[in-house]
């Protein structure tokens, strides 16, 4: 456990009208696990810069393959080169996150996204650029990102007592989604500024700063009797057997990306909201509505750490999810429209927040990496399926039919999923069960 610094001491009985504010303070986002672990403070802040660069690339990637080709389909072909690294990469990361020291690892992976980002500004500085290493780059980068976060994600329940990690998550994704919408806004300057060249350089320094702030934390050893090999991750999945409440952490995250996100149906959306005329500037609307709100939620996500019903938080907020997505493919106005998703996207914070914390904390330290490896993969092919099902379906019926059924199966989802484990429902966080 990273060092605690002592609390404040009591400052006496309060004031009625302090007591208000006090109450009121309660429900801002909870600082905490910042002021108490000088570790955790050095990873937030190299993850926040880290993943603000991601962000901006994730922008200039598909930007510079249409820019080379004119070719949709050449930037749709960046998925599929992301799509085998993205399910792969994070169950193998989590065994080494189990058996490696955690600093050292991180380094290093880092260091080789260093790398990449310079041969990446150098390919993008010449006269006729080249095509395929956008490709490389999409698969490397896709399986060093994801092989790095289950050390990255499993490292606070390190740092901070179990009950500041539902806490330390809010903090962590109020920065994750305010890099969501400022990122793509930076990229759109640095393309105009410096191109694609100077993005790539910019993305090298975010990476440097992981390394920078890295190395003034303390070492994080990995466990004695874990190793990397196929029988340690495949221990990984035998922990999962039998345990409800961590199979319902993945099957509800599943349940509502697979049904309710309807991302893929965002340009038609836009076109009928916008016209033509504002269809681009709608669809950027659309995008970061759900940002927007999960930024919003995690500013009120003070009460967070005193939840003990997570099970039941996370369920409620997937209904909530659901019946946002059925108003939104009822929606004929825009405003309305981006209200929901950003209630969706509040409910999806939510739940994240609530997940997380139980994979944290229900789970034992030597199997931390291996279990968020697996929820990675999860997480990551999820929103994939679902678009492939939005899509499919509304080819067959129509985009609101589409919307609104996959809300419907969402909600559907969390009464099926109460009734599959009722444990989940009363799982208490004092009491973590897996």
């Amino acid at each position: 456990m990273d060092h605690l610094e002592p609390p404040l001491a009591d400052p006496g009985p309060e004031e009625p009208t302090q007591g208000v504010l006090a109450r009121a303070r309660g429900h801002l986002m909870d600082l905490t696990p910042l002021k108490v672990s000088r570790d955790f403070r050095r990873l937030f802040i190299g993850r926040s810069i880290s993943d603000f660069g991601d962000e901006v690339i994730a922008v200039v990637l598909p930007f510079q393959v249409f820019d080379l080709t004119g070719s949709t389909f050449a930037v749709g072909l960046l998925g599929l080169a992301q799509l085998v690294p993205v399910f792969v990469a994070p169950i193998v990361g989590g065994a080494m996150a189990d058996a490696i020291e955690r600093r050292k690892l991180v380094i290093v992976t880092h260091v080789m996204l260093v790398m990449l980002s310079i041969v990446m500004a150098w390919n993008a500085s010449l006269d006729e650029p080249l095509v395929w290493p956008l490709y490389v780059f999409a698969f490397i980068s896709a399986a060093l990102y994801t092989f790095n976060r289950p050390a990255l994600d499993t490292w606070p329940a390190r740092l901070l007592d179990r009950e500041l990690l539902p806490s330390a998550n809010a903090v962590d994704w109020s920065l994750g989604t305010l890099d969501s919408t400022l990122g793509p806004i930076a990229a759109g300057f640095l393309l105009a500024s410096v191109e694609a060249t100077g993005a790539f350089v910019f993305d090298a320094f975010t990476f440097l700063a992981v390394i920078a702030m890295v190395l003034r934390m303390k070492p994080s050893p990995g466990h004695e009797d874990a190793e990397v090999s196929w029988e340690a991750i495949k221990e990984g999945f035998r922990f999962l057997k039998g345990k409800r409440n961590l199979q319902s952490v993945f099957l509800a995250d599943l349940n509502a990306m697979i049904f309710g996100f309807p991302m893929a149906l965002f340009p038609a959306i836009a076109l009928q909201l916008g016209g033509e005329a504002r269809q681009e500037e709608v669809l950027g609307f659309l995008f970061a509505a759900p940002a927007a709100g999960a930024f919003i939620g995690t500013l009120f996500s003070g009460g967070a750490r005193r939840v003990r019903r997570q099970g039941r938080a996370i369920l409620i907020a997937i209904a909530v999810w659901g019946s946002a997505i059925v108003v939104f493919g009822l929606s004929d106005t825009l405003w309305l429209s981006l209200a929901m998703l950003a209630i969706a996207g509040a409910g999806d914070l939510v739940s994240g927040l609530f997940r997380s914390a139980i994979l944290q904390a229900a789970v034992e330290d030597r199997y931390r990496g291996r279990l968020d490896g697996i929820g990675m993969a999860v997480w990551a092919t999820g929103p994939s399926l679902g678009d492939v099902e939005s899509g499919t379906v509304a080819t067959l019926t129509s985009v609101p039919f589409s919307i609104v059924s996959g809300g419907i199966l969402t909600i559907v989802g969390v009464f099926a999923l109460r009734w599959f484990a009722p444990g989940f429902w009363r799982y208490d966080a004092r009491d973590p069960v897996p």
